[in-house]
């Protein structure tokens, strides 16, 4: 699910229909509370975030929430949108986690190439912290590389990884190498 917060209704539904198009289900909110209330929910894997959410136009509404989302979800990718964009608003945003800026209007086949680059990225984040080497792991794959660069050759390979024999034994057994 992608969670767009703006709030211009014609805006949350232009988004809304390019999303469904690209086979994504959009959740479209107005205003901070329900912004808040729907990136709890860990369903929306991406925000599209409107920079201003009242009549000003600052970017402080849009920055303020950016900041709000990263302490409810930091591993959730935001995308800012503005109509009154700056580069000093865009380098702001992208400093406290957003993952790009556009400005509006915006081009839908831009918008779609934004996300699906924001949700690749997303997924790879999550699968190299779900899988993130052990100290054991590291240490057992060190042990199998110096067998191999030394043949086999124990003494050479205690050498080589600073090591007592005897403590190279304990880790081969301990590894069932």
């Amino acid at each position: 699910m992608i969670l767009i917060v703006d709030d211009d209704n014609g805006v949350r539904m232009s988004i809304s229909l390019a999303l469904k198009r690209a086979g994504y289900e959009p959740l479209a909110v107005r205003d901070e509370a329900s912004a808040l209330e729907a990136v709890r929910d860990e369903r929306v894997r991406l925000a599209i975030l409107d920079m201003n959410l009242t009549l000003t136009t600052t970017g402080r509404d849009g920055v303020d929430m950016l900041r709000k989302f990263r302490i409810l979800r930091p591993e959730m990718p935001v995308i800012m949108i503005t109509a009154w964009g700056t580069i000093p608003l865009a380098v702001e945003t992208l400093k406290y986690g957003a993952v790009d800026f556009m400005t509006k209007p915006w081009s839908n086949a831009d918008l779609i190439a934004k996300v699906k680059k924001a949700l690749r990225q997303s997924d790879a984040d999550r699968r190299q912290a779900e899988h993130t080497e052990t100290l054991d792991e590291m240490e057992c794959e060190a042990i199998r590389k110096a067998l191999r660069r030394c043949d086999g050759n124990l003494t050479e390979v205690a050498r080589q990884l600073g090591i007592s024999r005897q403590s190279l034994y304990r880790r081969i057994e301990k590894y069932k190498l």
